[in-house]
């Protein structure tokens, strides 16, 4: 068998929740180079060196509420055009980006959601909880609790995965916090996926669309994590379920926004 062969099935093997109960998911990706989620060459760990790089954080000052870069308006001053063109206040307190969803991180985004790199997705969710931009909303008190954002059913089955479960996990082994996988479900499932999506009909099209459990969520502070956010309008939903469900206040951290 061709060594890249080799390499490649032995990471879809070591990233197998079944291997030893997960407790061996990412050793083989550890020891043995596979290729790169951003650019096919050589890499340990699923991201080259150089990809890593390339994948910076939102340039210049970010909005304090949604974590968006501000742009100059027409009155040539600086604001927030996502808060603006969502038309209303977000129902999260604090929302952040790892990355900025250009070049590079848009590569190993969709890596991991149209070409199965699942292994990438426990090591970015341990890299966004370690940075220094997830400081403002993982030090949120000793009651934290991190939820994911639950995938479009439809995207589950085709990719046999939840990226926002595999990104959360990381993050939570990183801040020792509870992972509450099943506080969020889905209880309409939106016809279009986000990409294929904008502004207003966006927001409306996922209004109502989660349901939380009270039970899971009454009284704590909460880490909502997802991988991407470009509107707002999914990480809003998932929020404002969560604080009819009794959650005490909402952060979000994105990996790329």
């Amino acid at each position: 068998m061709p060594s890249h062969r080799f390499a490649n099935w032995v990471r879809a093997v070591g990233s197998s929740e079944v291997l030893l109960g997960g407790v061996c998911t990412d050793l083989f990706s550890l020891l043995l180079p596979g290729e790169c989620a951003g650019c096919s060459s050589p890499a340990v760990g699923g991201v080259c060196d150089q990809c890593l790089a390339e994948c910076v954080p939102p340039r210049g000052p970010s909005c304090p509420t949604c974590g968006a870069s501000w742009q100059p308006t027409s009155h040539r001053t600086l604001g927030c055009g996502r808060c603006a063109r969502f038309g209303r206040p977000f129902a999260f307190e604090a929302a952040v980006s790892f990355w900025e969803y250009q070049g590079a991180a848009r590569r190993i985004v969709h890596a991991f959601k149209y070409h199965a790199r699942r292994d990438v997705l426990r090591p970015l969710g341990v890299r966004m909880a370690r940075s220094a931009r997830a400081a403002s909303v993982v030090a949120q008190g000793q009651r934290l609790l991190v939820v994911p954002v639950p995938a479009r059913r439809k995207s589950r089955r085709r990719r046999g995965y939840d990226q926002a479960v595999d990104l959360a996990t990381g993050v939570a082994s990183v801040l020792r916090a509870p992972l509450e996988r099943e506080a969020l479900r889905r209880r309409r499932q939106p016809a279009l996926s986000q990409a294929e999506t904008r502004g207003d009909f966006r927001r409306r099209q996922l209004r109502g669309s989660f349901s939380a459990r009270p039970g899971r969520v009454l009284g704590r502070t909460v880490l909502l994590v997802d991988d991407v956010m470009s509107t707002g309008a999914t990480v809003d939903a998932a929020a404002r379920a969560l604080g009819l469900a009794g959650a005490q206040a909402v952060f979000v951290l994105v990996l790329a926004g």
